[in-house]
């Protein structure tokens, strides 16, 4: 849409390779990013349900702590990702299957040329290979379009099935964080840090 060609160049001078080092607005792909039926959009008003439904999830509820329990917080984490990506800090999208939400995948503490990524997807989602053509879209176009030099992620040990996502994307595993972060139980966690470069893509 030509509003998203506007903020692209408003973030970016006209120079798709620019690494980003300011809260400038971050563009929403354009084209959307997609693959067969996987498409990557913006979250909606109307995706509630959907943002409750990973809150509930037991699974989705053990590695990833902010996601919303209410309805009305529901709304209020879907207004903050546009909001937050207006303000350069976060860019989150939904993952659709054939124009269903089932998932995000979001670049997260985007500085000094560097991202993380972070996504989740609901039960009747995983297995089917989307996380990780997500994974791969966004990465391609946060190196392309961004400039970004490097993402990142970090994995508890015992959340093989992200991990897996990470390494079929290229990503390499660089090392043990000893009790890095605080689990969903209130103990200390170690973590993995993995990371990719744009040559790592798809390797």
């Amino acid at each position: 849409m030509p509003a998203h060609a506007n903020l692209a160049s408003a973030a970016f001078g006209g120079d798709n390779r620019r690494v980003r080092d300011d809260l400038t607005p971050l563009p929403l792909p354009e084209p959307a990013l997609s693959e067969g039926g996987l498409v990557l959009r913006a979250w909606d008003e109307q995706d509630v349900r959907v943002v409750l439904a990973a809150g509930l999830d037991e699974l989705i509820s053990r590695y990833r702590y902010s996601l919303p329990r209410t309805a009305d917080a529901a709304r209020s984490w879907i207004a903050a990702t546009r909001a937050q990506r207006l303000g350069g800090e976060r860019l989150e999208l939904a993952i659709t299957e054939r124009g269903t939400p089932v998932g995000s995948v979001a670049l997260a503490e985007i500085a000094h040329g560097n991202a993380m990524v972070r996504y989740w997807l609901l039960p009747q989602a995983r297995g089917c290979g989307l996380a990780t053509g997500a994974v791969r879209l966004l990465a391609g176009w946060a190196f392309s379009t961004l400039g970004l030099g490097r993402l990142a992620a970090l994995v508890e040990l015992e959340n093989r099935a992200s991990a897996a996502v990470l390494e079929r994307c290229g990503f390499v595993e660089e090392g043990r964080l000893r009790r890095h972060t605080t689990g969903r139980d209130g103990e200390r966690v170690d973590t993995l840090l993995f990371g990719l470069l744009p040559e790592d893509l798809g390797a």
